[in-house]
C-alpha cells in the first residue's frame, strides 16, 4: 500500500510504502519504508529521483531478500513507456 504523506505538485511527493495482510490491514510482520519522489527539469525533459528510507538495516535486508531490488528495477524500467502511452 501507499499512504501519501505529502504532495508538492508538480515537484515532489512522499509516501509510506508497506504491505497489507489478507485482512486488508497493514501486515504487522512486514516493515514499512518511506519513499520520496522528486521531479526536476533536465536536458529538455524531467529527471525523477526516488529516495527510499528504511526503518532499520534489518528491514532493508528483509525486503532485499524478498526481491525488492529486482522489483524496483523492473518497475522503473517501465516508466518511460507508461508516460509515452
Amino acid at each position: 500500500f501507499w499512504e501519501f504523506q505529502s504532495i508538492d505538485q508538480p515537484r515532489t511527493f512522499e509516501v509510506k510504502d508497506g504491505f497489507l495482510g489478507p485482512d486488508g490491514k497493514q501486515a504487522a510482520d512486514m516493515p514499512t519504508m518511506n519513499m520520496r519522489f522528486t521531479f526536476e527539469p533536465h536536458d529538455g525533459g524531467t529527471r525523477m529521483v526516488t529516495t527510499t528510507t528504511f526503518p532499520s538495516l534489518e528491514a532493508l535486508d528483509q525486503l532485499i531478500a524478498m526481491g525488492m531490488e529486482e522489483g524496483m528495477k523492473a518497475a522503473m524500467a517501465q516508466i518511460d513507456a507508461v508516460l509515452a502511452a
